[in-house]
């Protein structure tokens, strides 16, 4: 079950990929060969609900306005073959389906809507607007299987602001938040659209980088580690102490790179803080 779940997911999401044209056309072909079938088949028997199935497609990869542009183009395909003639009752039960048609595809567009914004929300950390640990490691570890089939290093950092509390306890939380956020903006600016950042607690963070070996790793941390000694908001300076590890063959397990790099970074802090300790792992 939890494969056959993974699989649709999956699939999903490659057609969200595809874009809207493509998803578009998609649907337009679905009904132009509902439309032969229907012509096909004896005029007993109703396509309606079947017609519905390239309408919701289209609506959920490809939005509103194509949704009910494919809904104009299904009622036409339902009513060629069931009204020739002009009459009242015929215009009724054409427009009656069309409201139909068009209503599912405005309720499913809007429920696409909500479950976008609901899927936001259960992903993001509200005051950084970065990833949280759960989608964090969803995306991780969907990343880790290419890397692992093509035995690509990957690294994982863990950083913790050293001093955090004493600021919020000195100059308040909304100071911290503030610090928080330029926190995360420092790192957005140093690092790759591949990278992943997450908000892992208070103010914790670890950040995924990969196909990057440990030599690539240090010139990037070593960069956020000065830039961030230099970071100020409103006179408030900051560093961190910070825990990298590389798996050199791309084999690691991840909670096992986490747990090791959160260590790595207590030993930084024990030692003094403002620093980067380092280590390489590998999936034997």
């Amino acid at each position: 079950m939890l494969m056959l779940e993974s699989l649709i997911i999956r699939y999903f999401r490659y057609l969200d990929q595809q874009g809207k044209i493509v998803n578009t056309l998609l649907g337009l072909v679905c009904s132009l060969l509902l439309g032969v079938l229907d012509f096909l088949t004896p005029m007993e028997y109703s396509f309606s609900f079947l017609y519905l199935l390239p309408i919701s497609f289209t609506t959920w990869f490809a939005g509103k306005r194509p949704g009910l542009v494919i809904s104009i183009i299904c009622t036409a395909f339902w009513s060629e073959y069931r009204y020739q003639g002009a009459s009242g009752a015929a215009a009724w039960n054409i427009l009656s389906t069309l409201g139909i048609f068009c209503v599912v595809a405005i309720m499913l567009f809007r429920i696409r809507q909500l479950w976008e914004a609901e899927s936001t929300l259960s992903r993001t950390d509200p005051l950084t607007g970065v990833m949280n640990l759960r989608a964090f490691m969803e995306i991780v570890e969907y990343e880790l299987m290419r890397l692992k089939r093509e035995k690509s290093p990957f690294s994982i950092a863990y950083i913790d602001l050293d001093n955090f509390k004493q600021i919020n306890d000195s100059y308040g939380h909304r100071k911290g938040d503030e610090l928080l956020n330029e926190v995360v903006r420092c790192l957005a600016s140093n690092l790759r659209k591949t990278d992943a950042v997450a908000r892992i607690g208070g103010d914790e963070f670890t950040i995924f980088f990969p196909a990057t070996d440990q030599k690539a790793v240090k010139v990037v941390t070593q960069k956020v580690r000065e830039e961030l000694k230099m970071l100020s908001s409103n006179t408030l300076a900051t560093t961190i102490s910070m825990g990298v590890v590389t798996c050199i063959d791309g084999a690691c397990n991840l909670d096992e790179v986490i747990s090791i790099a959160d260590s790595l970074m207590y030993e930084v802090k024990k030692a003094g803080k403002n620093n980067v300790q380092y280590a390489e792992h590998t999936g034997a």
